[in-house]
């Protein structure tokens, strides 16, 4: 089988497979693309022989809506991590906003944020974080953003202190680290910068909109 799945937040690909395949009563099972805990969306999940085309499904296009914060800063590049943010927020130009995200068009070589699934030396990548391994030769990651829309700019308050959230839809090649893009725009822009959420919208041709919710236990 080829299931369109909803993967809620707070919930790691891992144990969401875990969980289907329990519910289901399946032998074999495996997911088209990796989900963080925090982001939510489309799950791609073959089953026993579908498992052949896993590899096939997982190289399609994604598609994501992202929210972007500026002026705060944690080590997993979103909420899963202590946030800490700036005393000052930024202040930040919106049409310059827009002029940086055409930037972001084509091909980015970005850094693998440090807490994900990325294989080093035979090892995840948020194993070594959480071990509190020295981390100096973090791995590039290639990809290629299709498109970039810019959806929203608004204010989040913290503390009394409103901070810039910039909401963009991203189409996007497999295996784009959208943690990492969020960075990058802060980097462009000279700020901090962390992903606010994340949502999953489309695998290749499987829609969020024909994703089916399971009650999970």
């Amino acid at each position: 089988m080829i299931l369109n799945l909803y993967k809620p937040q707070k919930l790691s690909s891992f144990n969401f497979i875990h969980k289907v395949q329990k519910k289901l009563n399946i032998k074999k099972i495996g997911h088209c693309g990796t989900l963080d805990p925090l982001a939510s969306g489309v799950m791609i999940v073959v089953t026993d022989r579908d498992t052949k085309r896993q590899k096939d499904i997982t190289l399609n296009e994604k598609t994501y809506i992202a929210e972007i914060l500026f002026g705060a800063y944690s080590k997993s590049l979103d909420f899963e991590t202590e946030v800490n943010f700036n005393v000052i927020p930024p202040k930040i130009d919106f049409l310059k906003i827009l002029e940086v995200c055409k930037l972001l068009l084509g091909d980015l070589t970005l850094p693998a944020p440090i807490f994900s699934a990325k294989w080093v030396m035979g090892t995840r990548l948020y194993d070594l974080a959480k071990k509190g391994e020295n981390l100096e030769n973090i791995p590039n990651v290639v990809s290629k953003i299709i498109e970039l829309n810019v959806l929203e700019f608004r204010y989040f308050w913290n503390q009394g202190k409103m901070y810039p959230l910039l909401k963009i839809e991203i189409r996007c090649t497999s295996g784009t680290y959208i943690r990492s893009i969020a960075k990058h725009l802060g980097e462009i822009l000279n700020v901090d910068s962390i992903l606010f959420s994340l949502v999953r919208t489309k695998v290749g041709n499987f829609s969020i909109n024909d994703s089916e919710r399971l009650l999970l236990e």
